[in-house]
C-alpha cells in the first residue's frame, strides 16, 4: 500500500531583497537562499537535511512550516497549497506539524512551570478537558523519560538533556503527524545526545510520525534518518536513501562533507577547499565547480539539474562512480 504524501515542494525559491545603498538608492542585490528545490515527503519518512552553514536548510524548514512564504514555486501540504489554507485549515496544520527549536530553553517562557508549558498546546487545540490536564502532562513526561514531579519545575532548573526532552514532549502534546527539528541535539554530551536521539527515533517510528531533521553531523543523519538531502547554496545536490548516499556518494560535495567529518583515530582533514561563492553573485554553471576537484569545462558553463542516478537524485554533470 502506497504511503500518503505529506509534503510536496515544486521548484521552491526564496529570495531576499538586500535593500538599497548610496545617495541614489541603488539596490544592493538579491540573495537567493533557495533555488528550485523539489522534494517529496511521505507519511512515516525520516529525512535529514545536511550541508554547510548558509546552504538553506533552516530557510527550507521555515517555508515548510509556513513561517515565511516562498518567493516562487509551490509548497503542498497533502493536496493543498500551504499559502492558500483557510483559517480552519491553518489551525489544523499548526497542530499536525510541530517544530523543535535548536535553542530549546530559549524557546520556553522562563516564568512558566513545565506543566503549563506542556499544557499550552493542549489547551490551544482543545485536545483534552481541563480535568484531564494533569494526567496528560504526566503522561507526556513519562513518554520522554522524565518523572511526573518535573512538571513543577521551571526551565532554568533543568539540565540540557532534560530541557531537550521537555521540548520533544511539547511537540508531542499537540499529537502531530510531522515533527521538524533544527539541530536538536547540538551542544549535548555524547551520552545525553545518544539518549535524546534514541528517544526521538523510537517515538517517530512507534507513532508513524514523519520527521525532518536539520543537522551538520553526518553520524546523526545516518543513525536517525532513512533518507538524506544534501544542500549547497540553496539547492539540493543529492538526495536518496541514507545508506546508499553515505556509503557511495555520487556528488563531489557529498564526498567532501564525508571526508571532512571527523573519524576516530584518524587525523582531521580539510578536503573542501576554496571559498563558498556569494549567494548574491552566483557563478555561471555549477555553483560547486570552483571548489570541485572533478570540475570540467562543462561544469563552468551549464548548471546541472537534479536527475535520477543509480537509485538516488544527483545534480552533477559527471557524478562519481558507484563502488562495486
Amino acid at each position: 500500500m502506497e504511503r500518503q504524501t505529506v509534503f510536496t515542494l515544486l521548484d521552491v525559491e526564496r529570495t531576499y531583497e538586500l535593500g538599497k545603498a548610496g545617495w541614489f538608492g541603488k539596490s544592493r542585490g538579491r540573495l537567493k537562499a533557495l533555488d528550485g528545490v523539489r522534494l517529496e515527503l511521505r507519511r512515516g519518512d525520516s529525512l535529514a537535511l545536511v550541508g554547510e552553514s548558509g546552504s538553506g536548510k533552516s530557510t527550507l524548514v521555515r517555508i515548510m512550516l509556513g513561517l515565511e512564504p516562498a518567493s516562487d514555486g509551490r509548497v503542498l501540504y497533502g493536496q493543498h497549497d500551504l499559502g492558500q489554507l483557510d483559517p480552519a485549515a491553518r489551525k489544523r496544520f499548526a497542530r499536525e506539524v510541530a517544530f523543535i527549536y535548536q535553542n530549546a530553553r530559549g524557546s520556553m517562557n522562563p516564568r512558566l512551570r513545565i506543566a503549563d508549558i506542556l499544557a499550552e498546546p493542549i489547551r490551544l487545540h482543545r485536545l483534552r478537558p481541563e480535568a484531564e490536564m494533569t494526567g496528560r502532562v504526566a503522561e507526556l513526561l513519562a513518554r520522554v523519560g522524565l518523572p511526573a514531579e518535573m512538571a513543577e519545575r521551571f526551565p532554568n532548573e533543568l539540565s540540557g538533556g532534560q530541557i531537550r526532552r521537555v521540548a520533544i514532549a511539547r511537540a508531542l502534546a499537540a499529537e502531530p503527524q510531522v515533527i521538524m527539528a533544527d539541530e536538536s541535539v547540538a551542544g549535548l554530551d555524547v551520552s545525553v545526545q545518544a539518549q535524546v536521539l534514541n528517544l526521538l527515533r523510537d517515538l517517530c517510528r512507534e507513532g508513524g510520525i514523519t520527521l525532518v531533521f536539520i543537522t551538520h553531523d553526518l553520524g546523526v543523519a545516518s543513525y536517525l534518518c532513512e533518507r538524506i538531502a544534501v544542500l549547497y547554496l540553496g539547492r539540493i545536490v543529492e538526495q536518496g536513501p541514507t545508506g546508499a548516499i553515505l556509503g557511495n556518494p555520487r556528488h563531489p560535495y557529498t564526498r567532501g562533507l564525508m571526508q571532512a567529518f571527523p573519524k576516530f583515530g584518524a587525523p582531521l582533514t580539510a578536503p573542501l577547499k576554496g571559498e563558498i561563492p556569494s549567494p548574491v553573485n552566483l557563478p555561471q554553471g555549477c555553483r560547486f565547480a570552483g571548489r570541485c576537484p572533478e570540475a570540467r569545462d562543462a561544469c563552468r558553463e551549464t548548471d546541472p539539474v537534479l536527475a535520477e542516478q543509480a537509485g538516488r537524485q544527483v545534480a552533477c554533470h559527471f557524478p562519481l562512480e558507484v563502488a562495486q
